[in-house]
């Protein structure tokens, strides 16, 4: 079955721009419980990966997740990576 081209005004509705850039680290969301929260980001490499407190971004360890943002253990201080928003 063929699939059929999206018409441009529905494209253009259903799509929205981000001031994300591609060659970064990038949240795409936080989920879970207060008790088991998740969090998951694509990588650099447009890997999509699910992390949790105590997982790490290379040599930096997850030491929060919140909504919408993730703070990581960097030189001995916190990072926080956050949802690009639009």
């Amino acid at each position: 079955m063929a699939q059929e081209q999206t018409p441009a005004q529905v494209a253009k509705t259903a799509t929205t721009q981000s001031n994300a850039t591609l060659d970064g680290l990038i949240l795409l969301g936080t989920f879970g419980s207060n008790a088991a929260p998740r969090a998951m980001v694509r990588t650099s490499k447009g890997e999509t990966v699910t992390l949790k407190i105590g997982d790490r971004i290379g040599r930096n360890p997850i030491v929060a997740i919140e909504d919408g943002r993730l703070a990581y253990a960097k030189g001995g201080a916190m990072q926080w990576l956050r949802q690009p928003v639009n």
